[in-house]
């Protein structure tokens, strides 16, 4: 990949502060939302666990989430500007200019969980030990790489018309069965089932996975890392696959 066309889109995100400030402060905002109506309903059985701690790492999933999948909406405008098609006459190859777009997702979706991370120390007095910041921040970013790639298919997939919607009902499937809005130990079993499918409910248990809070996290992040790489190949192939079939129909 070239460092250029990485600059120039990185760049070209940079142009776009509505869309920082939605990746940066929605989460936290939303994090501390969440905070507040669990605080209030929070079982007594349950009072040694602060609900500050244990939804920390599901609203830094959530950040790097949106982040990512917000590719496709700027994939989907130069996809209808001819933007692809000029790019094939270039020494760019598609394989550069996927890994592009991907790899600016990525860096995108880096500051959301620290932003979410810095609210839960400061503001909600949450302790972790450095490796349990390690797992919120860093490795749960990196955990975000199959969400950019899907954000990348439904740009590939998408028009103009219909990209914002789609990328909307993406990222609230994926939330809500991958139970990043609501601990999974308040809902009944079969959803828990169902959140094992999602990827969305492997990025929020990577990052439980240094929670220091006993029994936050219930999978090993070994696990959680396979699942999401695992995703990430499924969706490169899909996203591979659609952009070839693309170039062929121009």
């Amino acid at each position: 990949m070239k460092g250029g066309y990485l600059t120039l889109e990185l760049r070209r995100v940079l142009r776009e502060p509505g869309t920082i400030l939605f990746v940066l402060g929605f989460p936290a905002a939303f994090y501390v939302l969440e905070v507040i109506i669990f605080q209030a309903e929070w079982p007594a059985e349950k009072a040694q666990y602060e609900p500050a701690t244990i939804l920390m790492p599901s609203m830094a999933a959530w950040g790097v989430l949106i982040s990512g999948m917000l590719v496709g909406t700027r994939v989907v405008n130069e996809r209808k500007a001819g933007w692809q098609r000029q790019l094939r006459l270039t020494p760019l190859s598609s394989a550069n200019y996927l890994l592009g777009k991907a790899a600016v997702g990525m860096v995108v979706a880096v500051p959301p969980p620290f932003v979410v991370a810095l609210v839960g120390a400061l503001f909600l007095d949450v302790s972790l030990e450095p490796t349990g910041w390690l797992f919120v921040t860093l490795l749960v970013s990196i955990g975000g790489l199959p969400f950019a790639i899907l954000g990348l298919l439904i740009g590939q997939l998408g028009t103009r018309e219909n990209v914002q919607q789609i990328t909307i009902i993406g990222m609230l499937v994926l939330a809500i069965f991958g139970g990043i809005f609501i601990p999974l130990q308040s809902l009944p079993a079969w959803f828990v089932y169902v959140s094992y499918v999602t990827p969305s409910y492997w990025l929020a248990e990577l990052g439980k996975a240094g929670v220091s809070t006993s029994g936050v996290g219930t999978q090993s992040p070994v696990l959680a890392g396979a699942v999401l790489l695992a995703w990430s190949v499924v969706l490169a192939v899909a996203v591979v696959w659609r952009y070839r079939h693309d170039s062929a129909r121009s």
